[in-house]
């Protein structure tokens, strides 16, 4: 391990200072200097200019307390012209200052980052900030191609000791929010820390962890029984394909009205699954299932049977604090999942590309290949480098052919009810429908197996087909899991999910750290969600930075507003769902009937002006605005 430098630490403090950016003496105006290859910067009598599009400029800022290998990364810096306009600006890099005492250089490229072409024009002044953990700097003015301009706000300024630096030169900076923060210690951390790893903080859970501390009560959330004692998955039995006719909802005797709704639609799960967050015990377990049922997505539109529904939900949260392969390979055979992408109807004679395309696309690897911060790799044309191409799609594609839903000649089927398809136990094999010919799999570096050669001849008897299929679908899971991309891809989808829309590369590449080094261990993704939730950009006391977090997404937002009610069932009913179905669906988001494979936002969606990544606001607009308002009204 490489020792680490002066200026960083080992343990952060949960409650980190705010970066300060340093100005000329006497004015309004950010410290800005032309990078430089070598030798110092001198501070004294610095004159404010202006700086041409993709110049590279040192911006100068309080020294922060950083761990080890959090640099360039770690850093945002925000920019805003008269007209309103938001750009930000890439950190290239971070070196202690050799002029000034407790000074770090920041160097910054004058180009829009989140729009990956030409940078904004020439408007004069630009208002620039720092933000580091969530934590926002003070407001300052850069000269952009000229000097100049009025701003809609009046960069901000006050007064703080910095130590020692050159003479002549003195910091006019803002109050550290940090210090002016009114309330217990630790309890705006709790309050936010339940706002990511539950369904929304009660005043129970926050007594409760203010006596025993986060750590521990993530130690007991992972070992927490799931689902709660008191509400079990729903215990629904395969029914036919076609509703029979007494179950058209008229009701008899026999079959009461509500037999279509209580079997062919997601009513059941739906129901359960807010009375698990409004009253739930094991409540991490659940909001991590939730995050990754917006990863690995099938949805009610398609899936038939709530049945069905219940089982691949199932999969997902006996997982969500194992190991990521393991759940690679549930549920590429859980047949909900083959049912909603075609692999329980692929063949070696009509092979179907959903599920190998998804599998890649949207559940493990991205279109583009990633550095382990989850930021692009480019080519020497500053192009992304795809991470594979329809040549991969077509060999995968054959490796998942010939699996179908579950029948008693070809395995055992616990569920299995006479005259229905079961969508409830694991996909079997049917050997005569797999193909066996030589499959090309993903080609990275470090790859070992890309190749899956012909089944060996004479391949002819069941058990050999079957010992060829199953390897080659171990051999390309192994090879999905190993790519490179996925412990970036997977850290990042579970940050937006849990803490902030918009992670620094720094906290991906932490996070991302994690997942790598418990690529064998039964409690992967533990550590994963233990990592996310005591990271320093997810903890402390206050985030002054605007663009931290993220917009609740419509089921996170009720049920935060329900448990902070204490919500309870109407007299003689102890629980209740909220009636919630009936309203959320309303601000775009129909649990468990996602509208595509792609679930109700997509996670790399930049918000329109604001220029920032936010996921949730894809299914933000005036008609589900006024929908949040009425929901909360009623």
């Amino acid at each position: 391990m490489s020792a680490v430098p002066a200026f960083m630490q080992e343990d952060p403090d949960p409650n980190s200072p705010t970066p300060v950016l340093l100005s000329i003496e006497q004015t309004r105006r950010a410290i800005a200097l032309p990078m430089r290859r070598s030798g110092k910067y001198d501070l004294r009598n610095v004159q404010p200019t202006a700086f041409g599009p993709k110049s590279k400029v040192v911006l100068f800022i309080s020294s922060l307390p950083l761990m080890k290998d959090e640099g360039v990364g770690a850093f945002r810096v925000y920019s805003q012209d008269s007209e309103g306009h938001q750009y930000r600006f890439p950190v290239v890099d971070l070196q202690p200052s050799t002029t000034a005492k407790d000074v770090l250089e920041l160097t910054v490229e004058l180009r829009d980052e989140l729009r990956y072409f030409d940078p904004p024009s020439p408007t004069g002044d630009l208002l620039i900030q720092v933000s580091w953990r969530g934590l926002i700097s003070n407001q300052l003015q850069l000269g952009y191609g000229k000097m100049g301009g009025k701003f809609q706000s009046e960069p901000t300024v006050g007064k703080v000791n910095i130590g020692a630096i050159s003479p002549g030169f003195k910091s006019l900076t803002s109050d550290d929010p940090t210090q002016n923060y009114i309330g217990n210690k630790w309890s705006g951390d709790r309050i936010r820390f339940l706002e990511q790893a539950t369904f929304g903080p009660t005043d129970a859970l926050d007594a409760r962890i203010r006596r025993i501390g986060i750590r521990t009560w993530l130690a007991e959330q992972f070992s927490q029984a799931y689902p709660s004692v008191g509400n079990p998955y729903p215990n629904i039995p395969l029914k036919p394909s076609g509703a029979p006719a007494d179950c058209d909802g008229s009701g008899t005797d026999d079959v009461p009205a509500t037999c279509f709704r209580d079997t062919y639609t997601m009513y059941p799960i739906q129901t359960w699954f807010y009375r698990e967050a409004f009253y739930g015990e094991p409540q991490l377990r659940h909001r991590v299932t939730f995050a990754l049922s917006q990863i690995w997505v099938i949805s009610g539109v398609n899936t038939q049977q709530s049945s069905h529904m219940i089982t691949y939900h199932q999969v997902l949260s006996r997982n969500a604090f194992g190991n990521w392969r393991q759940l690679m390979g549930e549920m590429t055979l859980n047949p909900a999942m083959g049912n909603y992408l075609d692999m329980i109807r692929s063949t070696k004679n009509n092979p179907n590309e959903n599920y190998p395309r998804e599998i890649m696309q949207l559940f493990n690897v991205g279109l583009f290949m990633l550095n382990p911060d989850g930021t692009l790799q480019l080519d020497g044309q500053t192009n992304p480098i795809p991470t594979y191409d329809q040549t991969v799609v077509t060999n995968l594609t054959k490796v998942f052919t010939g699996w179908r839903d579950c029948i008693s000649s070809l395995g055992t089927c616990p569920n299995s009810v006479l005259g229905t398809v079961d969508y409830k136990d694991p996909m079997v094999l049917n050997t005569n429908n797999h193909d066996l010919t030589a499959k090309t799999l993903l080609s990275y570096p470090g790859s070992t197996t890309t190749n899956i050669p012909a089944c060996a001849a004479p391949c002819s008897t069941v058990a050999d087909r079957a010992t060829y299929a199953n390897n080659s679908l171990n051999q390309a899971l192994d090879n999905i899991y190993n790519h490179p991309n996925v412990a970036p891809f997977v850290s990042k989808h579970l940050i937006q999910a849990l803490v902030t829309s918009d992670p620094t590369p720094a906290y991906v590449g932490r996070i991302s750290a994690v997942f790598n080094a418990n690529r064998t261990s039964p409690t992967q993704m533990q550590e994963v969600v233990r990592a996310i939730l005591l990271d320093p950009e997810a903890r402390g006391d206050v985030k002054s930075d605007p663009n931290y977090g993220k917009l609740r997404e419509p089921v996170l937002l009720a049920t935060n507003l329900m448990r902070q009610f204490n919500v309870t069932g109407a007299p003689g009913f102890p629980t209740s769902d909220g009636n919630l179905n009936s309203d959320v669906p309303n601000l775009g988001e129909n649990i468990f009937n996602s509208p595509t494979v792609f679930n109700f936002f997509p996670p790399d969606y930049v918000v329109p002006g604001a220029g920032i990544p936010g996921p949730e606001f894809a299914i933000f607009n005036t008609g589900t605005a006024v929908g949040r308002a009425n929901l909360v009204n009623r």
